[in-house]
């Protein structure tokens, strides 16, 4: 896992990309990253998804209640674990800065 990537660098990849990472992290830990994360990001990466999707997720997201802060550090760290793998193993066009030091 790279200590150089956060859940905010999931606002570069594309939509396919980010199906891919967010198909591979289990579906709470998805819920979880992203009710944790600043209204901003969230419809940022929202948009990038089928509209289906999003509006699934975004229906998920507004029913859900508080989420202790430590559950969703946990789940967005699980899914820049998942970016990373994919990306180390060509999955995904995002280059990881760990994977980039000389």
């Amino acid at each position: 896992m790279s200590d150089l990537v956060d859940f905010e660098d999931l606002g570069y990849l594309d939509g396919g990309d980010l199906r891919a990472v967010f198909d591979q992290a289990s579906e709470e830990q998805v819920l979880d990253a992203l009710v944790g994360t600043t209204e901003g990001l969230r419809h940022l990466i929202l948009n990038k998804l089928p509209s289906a999707s999003a509006l699934a997720l975004e229906a998920q997201i507004n029913i859900r209640g508080p989420i202790a802060n430590e559950s969703v550090h946990t789940a967005q760290r699980a899914v820049v674990e998942v970016l990373c793998r994919l990306s180390r193993f060509g999955q995904v066009a995002f280059d990881d800065p760990e994977d980039m030091v000389a």
